[in-house]
This record gives structure tokens, C-alpha cells and sequence, in this order.
């Protein structure tokens, strides 16, 4: 059955029972032709009827050729492998039938059964349509196999890798300059998914790996690598010639010997302060890296194992992490993975709009203070899974300057795996408390039309321009990225974070080298 219009009314009826349609279209108000921006947006998707097949069918063959093309010219000398003979052979023809038409169903099927997340009609799921550019670069990727391992299995893609940690560190305010030594310099790359980006970021808070690590730029683990470097400067240590002299700043604030500071003041030390450690033992003692390095083959935790560490130190009581009721089950997957037990995962009550409880954090970082129990981690949601809300994380910020003063410091991580992309509706100058903020610029458009604009609330706008603060984001590319499962990604504000769950010594000077990805987190490719 077609459309059928009455003498009476433009309203139409299509083939699947549908009402309100406008000249065979459902879309009753009028495309803005002179919308810029509308226009730019068009041109990323398919569009939900395929508006755009011919663009992308063309460029998907324009890869196609590509590849025909860097085949023939490597070694053309060489001649064909597969001979015409063979493609018009009976056994070839059978086999090539039966898989062109296990596609052919296969295609057929998904086209008519998979999630519709590209109408307009559907949002049941946060995940959207893909773009365009997106999917003809996982096409075009997947047709050459790269392993981002290292430099030599993938001379390319290993390189488009760093540069998109690069540009999703930018996207989130961290700093990219080396000249600017005011703030640290971040650093990002690609995992499969936020879960694993929740676990390697609990893995670098946590846990570290098992074995010796080239320090001159790094520190083995925030909580338990001063721990093990103390055993190494106390009398009769290798270290116990600098016990005298080397001095570092609690997070209270007050200046002390290393080799005084108590097992609180040691698990409490702020991050930066334990990132610089190796760095001023070498310019400062002049201690080589190779020297350090076998200090802790035999003082760290790759010899005598965390639970030795806790039985000298006497703790008793698990280190905790602590993030809202609506976390994602990432978070408690991740701690038991990691051995810190899904049990020290603190859950911080939610308030009516489904953030984290800021006064709820209070009284439970009070607790902590009180009983002398250290904090791994202070995780402020981006997005929740379920509500799509935004903790509050200036305030998560300024607590933790507040028990910094009463002893107690803790990392702060963003999981933005849903909410980390809308830092892209930041305008560039953003700066927050501007009354500038307060409503969307004018060129943006209103509340109505055919698409319409939505600036975010003047608080989230605050929250997500402060993720530049916090010591590590993550964030899901297949999420409001609009990129094909799956892709995660993890940035640290400190590149020297990466190190501390490194597989191999990284090289102490990055000048002329091109590091690679596959040494550092969780998945070795």
C-alpha cells in the first residue's frame, strides 16, 4: 500500500501505519536549509532512510581500490598467486557461492532484527547511530590488521592512536604543552571499553605490577611504592645515606624526613609528591635509575608481595574506594579483579537528582579520618548509567583539599565513560561563573525547530570543565562519540601515571622515540 492523501488533508498514511507525515515525510517542521550547523551534522551520518548511501558506498569503494592498489604495487614482479584458473575452478566457485550467500543472509538478517539505533524513532539505549567517518575508519582499519603493540606491527595506526589520546586529553582541559611546567602533561590512549578503563585506572591506584620498573620518571604505586621506598631508607638500607636529608611535604603541608613519616602521612602523600620522587632521588642524590631499580627488586612489591607490606606496616583495615549508588557494576568488578574486593567499594548515598550526596561523601571521609582509614580513590560519575546525571565534582574537588588539611588524601578519577564528549559543547573560552555561561550563545538556536538545541545546566557545565582537575577520566568513544563498539579510552592528567602499570621499562627520554601503547594497562594486543 502507498501513501494516500485525502482532497481534505496533507496528512499521510505510509506503509507501516504511521500518521502525521507532511508530503511523505514524518517530519512535520521545516528543515533549516540556512542552518550551518545542521548542514556540518548531516553530512557525519547515513541519515535513518540512508540519505547518504551513495557518499558512503562511494568512499567505501574508494577504500576497496586502495587496498587493491597497495597489493599490486608491493613487489609487482612477483605475478599472481591466484590464478584466473583457479577462481573458475568448480571447488573455488562452490566455496565462493556459499559465502557470498552466507553474507548476503547474514546482512539480511541484521538489516531486519538488530536495535534501530539510528532512527530518530528509538532511544531506549544511550548509544546513538555511528558516524560516517567512523565507520569507514574501522573499515578501512580492519582490512590491514594493525597491532598496536608497538611501533614495528603497526608503523600507522600506533601513531593515530597516541594522537587521539592527544586529542580526547585536549577535549578534557588536560595540558599538552611540554613548555608550560606549571601543570603536568597529560597522556591518553584507547582501551576496548569503559570497564576496562574503570579497571586499569583502578589498577594504577591500587595494585601496580609485580615487577621492577626503570624509575627515574616514575613511581610504582601512589599508595604502597613510598612504603616500600621507606623500608629502603631506613638505617642499614641501601637507600640510608639520604635518611638524613631527604625531605618531602605531607599532604597537610608540613615538611618532614622521609624516613620519619608515619604509615599514615605515607599512604597519604599527594599524588604529585609520589610521582616526583624518582626524579628528585636522580637530580638530587644522583641516584642511577638501574640503582633504584635494584633497591626495589628488593623492596618492592614484586618481592615481598603487598600483604607483606600491610603485615609490616600494620594495616589492618582495607583501603577503600568511594563513588555514588548509581556507579556502574565496572566498579565492583574491577576492585575484585584487582584484589581489593568488591566490599571496599564505599557506596555514597545519591541525592533526588540521582548525584553523588556531597554531604554523605563529608560524613564518610570524616570516618575515614577518624579511624585512620586510607582512601585508594574518590570517583565522581560523568553521566550515570541509568540517569545520565553529573556528580558533583567541583565539590568532590574542594573536599578533597579540605581533608588534604586533616591528613588524608585520596586520588580523584572522572568516569565520563557517558558524559565525557558533552565537554565538547564547552565553548573554547569557557571559564566558569562567566554570566556568559548562564544561556547557549545566540548563533546556537533555541529550544524548538526541526532539531532542537539544548545548552546544559550551568552547575554541569562547572562539573565537566573541571574534569581537567582530576587525576584521571574515562571516557567511551562508542558512547556519545558516536564510534563503533567497542572503544574506551583512558587519559591521566600526569603522563608519568601510565608508568606505573607498565609490562616493560619504558625509555627514560621520549625525545626521538616513538613509545608504544601495548606496554601500558590492562590489554597486551
Amino acid at each position: 500500500m502507498g501513501f494516500k492523501k485525502s482532497d481534505k488533508d496533507t496528512t499521510t498514511t505510509d506503509t507501516a501505519g504511521v500518521t502525521g507525515a507532511t508530503n511523505g515525510s514524518i517530519y512535520t517542521t521545516k528543515q533549516p536549509e540556512d542552518d550551518e550547523s545542521h548542514q556540518m551534522i548531516c553530512s557525519l551520518f547515513l541519515g535513518p532512510h540512508a540519505e547518504n548511501y551513495d557518499w558512503f558506498k562511494n568512499n567505501l569503494i574508494g577504500v576497496l581500490e586502495k587496498i587493491r592498489d597497495g597489493r599490486l604495487n608491493y613487489f609487482p614482479e612477483d605475478g599472481r598467486f591466484i590464478s584466473e584458473g583457479v577462481q573458475t575452478s568448480t571447488k573455488f566457485q562452490d566455496s565462493s557461492t556459499k559465502i557470498s550467500n552466507a553474507v548476503q543472509k547474514a546482512a539480511e538478517i541484521l538489516s531486519k532484527h538488530s536495535v534501530p539505533w539510528w532512527s530518530p524513532r528509538y532511544a531506549g539505549h544511550m548509544c546513538m547511530d555511528m558516524s560516517m567517518p567512523s565507520l569507514l575508519g574501522y573499515f578501512m582499519t580492519m582490512l590491514y590488521n594493525p597491532n598496536n603493540v608497538s611501533i614495528e606491527a603497526s608503523p600507522i595506526t600506533m601513531v593515530a592512536e597516541i594522537q587521539a589520546g592527544q586529542q580526547l586529553c585536549e577535549m578534557f582541559g588536560y595540558n599538552l604543552d611540554p613548555a608550560n611546567k606549571d601543570v603536568p602533561q597529560g597522556w591518553g590512549h584507547v582501551t576496548c571499553g569503559g570497564t576496562v578503563a574503570n579497571l586499569e585506572s583502578i589498577w594504577y591506584v591500587a595494585r601496580s605490577l609485580s615487577h621492577p620498573i626503570v624509575a627515574a620518571r616514575l613511581a610504582r604505586n601512589l599508595k604502597f611504592y613510598p612504603l616500600a621506598l621507606r623500608n629502603a631508607v631506613k638505617d642499614f638500607g641501601p637507600l640510608s645515606f639520604i635518611g638524613g636529608t631527604f625531605a618531602v611535604d605531607t599532604c597537610a603541608g608540613n615538611r618532614k624526613l622521609f624516613r620519619d613519616l608515619t604509615k599514615w602521612e605515607l599512604l597519604n602523600l599527594k599524588v604529585p609528591t609520589v610521582l616526583e620522587i624518582p626524579d628528585r632521588l636522580s637530580v638530587e642524590f644522583g641516584i642511577s635509575s638501574t640503582f633504584l631499580q635494584k633497591v626495589m627488586e628488593k623492596y618492592g612489591i614484586q618481592s615481598v608481595g603487598l600483604g607483606s607490606l600491610e603485615r609490616q606496616y600494620d594495616i589492618e583495615k582495607p583501603i577503600q574506594y568511594m563513588l555514588s549508588n548509581t556507579r556502574h557494576y565496572s566498579w565492583p568488578k574491577g576492585a575484585a579483579i584487582a584484589g581489593i574486593g568488591s566490599h571496599n567499594v564505599v557506596g555514597i548515598e545519591a541525592d533526588f537528582e540521582a548525584r553523588l550526596d556531597i554531604d554523605d561523601l563529608d560524613r564518610k571521609l570524616q570516618k575515614s579520618v577518624d579511624n585512620q582509614q586510607a582512601v585508594y580513590a574518590v570517583v565522581a560519575i560523568i553521566g550515570s548509567t541509568e540517569e545520565g546525571a553529573v556528580d558533583p565534582l567541583r565539590g568532590i574537588l574542594e573536599l578533597r583539599k579540605k581533608y588534604q588539611s586533616k591528613g588524608l588524601s585520596f586520588v580523584i578519577h572522572g568516569d565520563a565513560a557517558w558524559g565525557g564528549y558533552f565537554a565538547n559543547m564547552l565553548p573554547k573560552d569557557f571559564k566558569p561563573n562567566d554570566p556568559a555561561n548562564a544561556n547557549p550563545p545566540k548563533q546556537i538556536g533555541g529550544g524548538e525547530g526541526f532539531v532542537p538545541d539544548a545548552s546544559l545546566r550551568v552547575e554541569t557545565q562547572e562539573d565537566i570543565y573541571r574534569l581537567r582537575d582530576v587525576d584521571s577520566i574515562t571516557v567511551d568513544p562508542h558512547k556519545a562519540g558516536y564510534i563503533p563498539y567497542p572503544a574506551g579510552g583512558l587519559c591521566y592528567r600526569d603522563d608519568r601515571m601510565r608508568f606505573l602499570i607498565t609490562w616493560s621499562s619504558p625509555y627514560i627520554s621520549r625525545a626521538g622515540t616513538t613509545e608504544s601503547i601495548g606496554i601500558y594497562g590492562v590489554e597486551g594486543r
